[in-house]
This record gives structure tokens, sequence and C-alpha cells, in this order.
């Protein structure tokens, strides 16, 4: 067992309806079809403005749009919200990430969640919720903040721990290759074959969070296999 686990949201534990609501955002301003490879190189798992000001890069340099170069990140960013809204009601846990979350309750791990979606905390406490996980104490979620990197955001989050003690999972490969560089333990969870891979020689992937043993620091298939 890890003296911490550091727990990614979304994609990872909730499934959200980020795409989507970028690809509408894209579609309604621009006309481009946002590819899903696009979202997961230039916009899954930054922060709202972040992501509106990569896909307005992408919009711009698309000519094919009736209305590039008409609109900002911000009203990207106002619509993708709206979108994101109308979407996500009764967004659910993965089902692995219920039966992970029953092992964490067993065991007495200790966790942290984090994530830089504004909404994606709400979404999981309803989900959770909604499921028959046993929760004593209120589980424990950091937002990264606006202008906070994910670099600065998994520092804050190890604080005094060394990092050989910290276990990260999350379902993006740049994020999974920054925390190996930290010299934490790091899976990304990569339910589809087709999503990209992490590319640290020490990064280890999951088809499934039913693979991620806590009492085992080997658990895991490297992504070089």
């Amino acid at each position: 067992m890890s003296k911490l686990l550091l727990i990614d949201l979304d994609g990872t534990m909730i499934d959200t309806p980020h795409f989507e609501a970028w690809r509408n955002a894209a579609h309604e301003f621009s006309g481009k079809q946002l590819t899903q490879q696009e979202y997961i190189d230039h916009i899954a798992g930054r922060p709202r403005m972040e992501g509106a000001s990569r896909l307005l890069a992408l919009t711009t340099d698309d000519v094919g749009g009736a209305k590039t170069g008409s609109f900002s990140a911000d009203e990207l960013a106002e619509y993708k919200q709206k979108e994101f809204l109308r979407l996500s009601p009764g967004t659910e846990l993965f089902d692995d990430a219920l039966r992970l979350l029953e092992r964490i309750e067993e065991s007495a791990q200790p966790v942290m969640f984090y994530t830089a979606s504004m909404n994606a905390p709400q979404l999981f406490e309803a989900a959770l919720n909604r499921s028959n996980v046993r929760r004593k104490p209120k589980v424990s979620i950091t937002r990264q903040a606006p202008h906070q990197t994910r670099d600065e955001l998994v520092q804050q989050l190890i604080g005094d721990h060394d990092p050989q003690d910290v276990h990260l999972i999350d379902d993006s490969p740049y994020a999974t290759d920054l925390a190996c560089g930290l010299g934490l333990h790091a899976w990304q969870i990569r339910r589809h074959h087709l999503e990209p891979k992490a590319a640290h020689p020490r990064a280890s992937i999951l088809s499934s969070l039913d693979e991620f043993t806590l009492a085992n620091k080997s658990q895991g298939r490297n992504n070089h296999e």
C-alpha cells in the first residue's frame, strides 16, 4: 500500500461528456469536426480556458469554417460550459472505478482526488451519493487552479510525502508521464486500445482499474509490453 494514492476524476473515475461538449462548441463556432485525437492531444485534462485557447488555435487554423476568426476563447469556453451542463446530468462512475472505491474503503488506503474541471467535483459527489459505496469521511478533492500547471498541482498534492511513496492514476498520457518524471509511481488508465499511451519508461498501463492492486507496487502492465 502506498502512503498516498492520487486519482484523477475526469475520464478515470467518472464518465464525463467533456469531449462531446468541446466538439459541439467547435462545430457551432467554426464548423470544424473536432476529432477524439485532437481533443486528447490538445484539450483533455486541461483547465477550461486553456482548453478554449487551444481549441481556438485549432479552429482558426481551419479555413473551411464559415465563422473562422470571428469568435474568442471566452466565447468557446462559455458555450462549452453550457453544453457540458446540458449533457452532464446523470454522469456516473465507471464500473471499475466503483469497484476501486470499494477496495480503497476496505483497505483504508489514504487517497486524494484531483481534477482540472470546475464541474467534476460536484458530479463525482453526486455519482458517489447514487452508488452504494460506504464512505465514512468526505472524500478529498483538489481542483487545479486556472493558472496552475499540472506539474504545480501534482507538487501541491504530494506535499511533504516522498514521491516514491506516492502512486497516481490518470487517463491522460501527458499527466502520467509528468508524474513519472517527478518520481511518482504512475499508471495510465487506457480503456480503449486506440487511445495514446504514456511514453515514460516507468509508466504502467491499465486497461481496467480492476488491474490496480492496492497492496502491490508492481501492479499494472508496462507500456512497452
